[in-house]
């Protein structure tokens, strides 16, 4: 479902990773590859998570009480959009959210 805007805090949490896929050097394409044609750079989360849109998610893995969940998405306007993702750990995630809009995009309407 689509939710519009929400809200996710992490309690006991870590960032692992923080990954953009920068293509502002590639030129002359028609179609990009993020992962054969972008710069894969680190990029600090407080930069890449704003404007940050969620487009998949995925647990990896536990280790005792900690979770290590991936999201992938695309970046603000200011990082041309471009894909990236982050890796998180942490013992608790609440979501919260005004209301259901929509089926989400990639729903059959």
């Amino acid at each position: 479902m689509y939710s519009g805007e929400a809200t996710l805090t992490f309690v006991d949490f870590e960032i692992v990773e923080s990954i953009l896929f920068d293509t502002s050097e590639v030129k002359n394409k028609r179609r990009i590859v993020v992962e054969i044609n972008a710069q894969k750079r680190e990029l600090h989360y407080s930069d890449l998570l704003v404007d940050f849109e969620v487009l998949k998610d995925e647990v990896l893995n536990k280790e005792g009480n900690y979770l290590f969940h991936r999201f992938d998405g695309t970046a603000s306007k200011k990082y041309n959009s471009d894909f990236g993702y982050w890796v998180i750990k942490y013992k608790k995630l609440i979501m919260e959210w005004d209301e259901f809009i929509d089926k989400a995009w990639f729903e059959e309407r």
